[in-house]
Order: C-alpha cells, then sequence, then structure tokens
C-alpha cells in the first residue's frame, strides 16, 4: 500500500509540473492603486506544454537502483534562523510534502535510491565537520549539502571536486542561479559549488525589510505609501532614517532612547550590516573576461555609503545598533516595538503569530541615484558540492540536474507562491516587492570567501561594531594582506585538479 501511495504521488508531482503560479504582475506605476486582488489572493493560471522546458536529461537513462547517499545538516545555531529538511515528509506541510515527492519522483526517473544522512552537527560547524569527513577518505557520502559561510572555502583545500563539464550538468538552464555560480568559482573551468532552485535557500535567504503597517498608519497615513516609495526608487537609506526618527516614541518617558522606547528599528551589528552595504550597491570586487576577481572596494561610492551607515546606526534618533540576537529584534517587531525590521525572507517564517499587519519591501538604496535594489542572499545560504574520491559522478550530477528541474517546477512555486505570498505576508502587494526582491539578489565572492580577501567582505561589520567609520584608514589597514590572500585563493583555485 506504501508503495502504491508513493507511486500515485509521484504520478501526482509530474502532473503538477504542468501548472505553475504566476509570478503578480509588475507596473511602473503606483503600486498600491494598480493592484485589486484581495489580501493572500492568489492568481494561478495553466500553462501550455509550449511554457515547459524540457529536461537536459536524456529519458532513457536508468542507473540500475545505485543509491546516492546526500550527507546535510538541519540545526540551525541562531534563533532566528531555520534550515528545511530536503528529505521531505508527508507531514501535510505542503513544502516538506513538495520535497518529499520530488525526490520520489527523481527516484522513479533515474532508477536510483537517495538516501538523506542528517549528520547532527549545528550550522556554525558544518564546515569543520565536513572537512574532518572528506579528509577521512570515506566513500560513505556521495554529495554533500553545506553552508556557505564556513565550508564554500573547503574548496581551495582540494577538498571537492571539480565537475565542471559533466554531461549530466546543463547550467545555462534557469534552474541553475549561474551568476550566483560564477561568485562561488575563480576562473571559466573550475566548478566546485553549485546553488538554484535545487534548494530553497536561495530564495528563503534573500534580504528583505518588514514594517508595521499599525505603527505607519498611526505616525504617517496609507501604509501602501511604503510600497510607493520602493515603486518610484525613492525607498533609500535617507527615507529609513526619517521614518525611523518620525515614528520614534519616548515611551518611559526618561528622555533616552533604550529598548524601552518605540523605535524607529533596531540593527543587528551582524548579519543585519551586509544587506545595508550591498544593498547601497557598494561593491568589493568585479571580474575580468577570464572570470577572475580584483578588488574595487575602494573608491568615492563607498566612502560614501560609510558615513551614511555610521549615521544610520549610530546617528539616528529612534535607532538601536545592538550585537544581541537578531531573534530579540524579531521579537521586539512581532510586539509592535519598531516601525522596521531587518532581515531576510525567511524572518517572515516567524511572523505568522504577529498581530498587526506587515508589509514586505527590499533593503534600500543608497540614493536615488541607484540603478536598481540589491538583494545580498545571506550567507548561511545552502550549496551542493561532491567529495575529491567521489565514487558516483555521473549517478550524482544526473541526480542534481534533476532535482533543480523538479523544484524549478514544482518545489519554488510552492514555497515561492503559495507559501511565501500567502502564509508569509499579509496582502497582495507585498507579493509584488518581493518578485523586486528576488529578481536583484546577488553575492560577491569576497563575502563568500571571507578570510580570502582579509575578510573585506565583512568589513563593515567590524566597522559597526568598533564605532570607526573612516573607511580609509581600515581599508588601507586590510589592503595588503586582502591582495595576497586573493592572488593565493586565485593560484590555489586555478591549479585544482
Amino acid at each position: 500500500m506504501k508503495k502504491i501511495l508513493s507511486f500515485i504521488l509521484a504520478l501526482l508531482m509530474l502532473s503538477a509540473m504542468f501548472i505553475i503560479s504566476s509570478c503578480s504582475e509588475k507596473d511602473n506605476g503606483n503600486i498600491a492603486e494598480t493592484t485589486t486582488a484581495s489580501k493572500n489572493e492568489e492568481s494561478v493560471t495553466e500553462t501550455t506544454d509550449e511554457t515547459i522546458i524540457p529536461s537536459s536529461l536524456p529519458t532513457d537513462l536508468d542507473f540500475g537502483g545505485t543509491e546516492i547517499t546526500m550527507w546535510y545538516f538541519t540545526v540551525n545555531s541562531d534563533a532566528s534562523e531555520r534550515f528545511l529538511d530536503l528529505k521531505g515528509e508527508l507531514t501535510g506541510d505542503i513544502i516538506d510534502e513538495v520535497l518529499y515527492n520530488r525526490n520520489l519522483a527523481i527516484e522513479e526517473q533515474l532508477n536510483i535510491k537517495i538516501t538523506y544522512y542528517d549528520q547532527g552537527v549545528a550550522s556554525s560547524n558544518v564546515g569543520t565537520e565536513l572537512r574532518k569527513v572528506i579528509m577521512s577518505d570515506t566513500t560513505d557520502y556521495d554529495v554533500f549539502s553545506v553552508i556557505q559561510w564556513n565550508s564554500a572555502s573547503l574548496a581551495i583545500e582540494n577538498l571537492f571536486l571539480n565537475i565542471y563539464g559533466n554531461k549530466y550538468l546543463d547550467l545555462d538552464q534557469p534552474w541553475w542561479a549561474t551568476e550566483y555560480i560564477n561568485e562561488l568559482a575563480v576562473g571559466n573551468e573550475q566548478l566546485y559549488l553549485l546553488c538554484g532552485d535545487i534548494s530553497l535557500d536561495m530564495i528563503r535567504c534573500i534580504s528583505s525589510v518588514y514594517f508595521n503597517k499599525q505603527i505607519y498608519e498611526n505616525v504617517f497615513s496609507d501604509p501602501n505609501d511604503m510600497y510607493n516609495l520602493v515603486i518610484d526608487n525613492k525607498w533609500t537609506m535617507d527615507k529609513v532614517m526619517e521614518l525611523g526618527t518620525a515614528a520614534y516614541t519616548d515611551l518611559d518617558g526618561d528622555g533616552t532612547v533604550n529598548e524601552g522606547d518605540r523605535l524607529g528599528y533596531y540593527i543587528n551589528q551582524y548579519n543585519n550590516i551586509d544587506p545595508l552595504v550591498y544593498g547601497a550597491n557598494v561593491k568589493v570586487t568585479t571580474r575580468d573576461a577570464d572570470n577572475i576577481p580584483s578588488l574595487t572596494m575602494n573608491n568615492e561610492h563607498t566612502m560614501a555609503f560609510s558615513e551614511k551607515l555610521e549615521k544610520l546606526c549610530y546617528g539616528t534618533n529612534g535607532a538601536i545598533c545592538t550585537n544581541r540576537d537578531n531573534f530579540l529584534n524579531v521579537q521586539e517587531f512581532i510586539n509592535g516595538n519598531s516601525l522596521f525590521l531587518f532581515g531576510f525572507l525567511y524572518t517572515s517564517e516567524n511572523l505568522r503569530e504577529m498581530e498587526n499587519d506587515y508589509g514586505i519591501i527590499p533593503f534600500p538604496m543608497f540614493d536615488e541615484n541607484q540603478d536598481s535594489y540589491k538583494a545580498v542572499v545571506h550567507d548561511i545560504a545552502t550549496l551542493m558540492c561532491l567529495p575529491q574520491n567521489c565514487q558516483k559522478v555521473d549517478e550524482v550530477c544526473a541526480m542534481l540536474e534533476a532535482m533543480a528541474y523538479y523544484s524549478y517546477y514544482n518545489v519554488t512555486p510552492a514555497y515561492y507562491e503559495t507559501a511565501l505570498k500567502t502564509k508569509y505576508t499579509r496582502d497582495a502587494i507585498s507579493s509584488q516587492t518581493i518578485d523586486i526582491i528576488h529578481d536583484n539578489n546577488m553575492t560577491d565572492i569576497a563575502y563568500v570567501y571571507g578570510g580570502s580577501f582579509n575578510n573585506l567582505g565583512y568589513l563593515f561589520r567590524e566597522m559597526v561594531q568598533g564605532k570607526d567609520f573612516n573607511f580609509v584608514s581600515k581599508y588601507q589597514g586590510k589592503e595588503a594582506a586582502a591582495i595576497t590572500n586573493m592572488t593565493k585563493l586565485i593560484d590555489q583555485y586555478m591549479s585544482l585538479s
């Protein structure tokens, strides 16, 4: 009976490929006026066969029941973070079930058995544990799902397999985050880390800002005005400070800004800073035609940003910049004690019980002259890699291609359109601003590889924590070592087998 049920579910999933939730229509006009959908209304359209891009995999692939074991993690190190269980389960939760059905369909299509091994280590220790496992030369695990900030750099230790050019991987397809993958690599023929629709974290971890509609209405007027600021490209760092100051109320009457007041915003000195940096179009590196990075951070724009960031963190009445766990800032927002909350799209999963309505918008631009909003993907995003001694390279690459493909047509729409835009939002307009956030996601290799750039990708965290915003001095103190480390990274990457 269980096998029959599983087979039926697999067929249902394959049928679902032809039903794709449509993205909200984007318009350059007044977002509040052009949106007529009711609260949490979901638009679903049926697509024709021509809409579906055929899978690049041969239709007659049969791996004879080969078992593929994936090493992964689910334990979070921060209370505000949460990681999905990739194996899925029939729990009634839409994401759990669509992951389960995806895996079942892939097993049927490729004639493989996927075994998931949740290694039980918290996210902050994944890189350390990963190094131990691969260096032990075990062949127990065929593919690894790892965390970006502490695992990506293991590529230059020759622990991962270069899968560039594998016949089953088609990185030109939309289910792979090609530009992001390029930022994870050096050169044009090195491929150690994969990401895209294969991991929902590439969406869940995109930076975003939340605003309390009730506070906005009480202090200003129509909360939809916030959305219009976004669509009119007037949502800037200056506007954050302006609105944050106006929303401040000294509730305890002691004449000082403290946690007993209603604030404009709290800022976490760690992961809130990175989205502000990259959201303001500050670039640590740029690439040449051979995909080789160089440092381009030391410029007038970065210096101007540094001055504005200091004011936003420490020179705005009604703002508190703190090193405490960001989950506490989330709780303050839920309790109605701040107008804005800086976070990521996954933050919405912690707001489901919030009584006041909230809206979701991008991180602010530096100023109105910026060409577009920028949304950095949080460095806790998960990536896929093969161990250097992988014994089933073709089987694993075919499985990953199939996972990305099925995820593109099933898992991503289930999360993006049904969970994120319906369960985790409070209005139809947020679904449009989420599109703006999603369509402008990015990263920088200096943010990915940290120490290999002498932590220039995290420089503004240090500046905020130390309350020292002399960018030129800070940068000059790091530049020589950053160039040395970057050159070493490039040489190591290009010499890898």
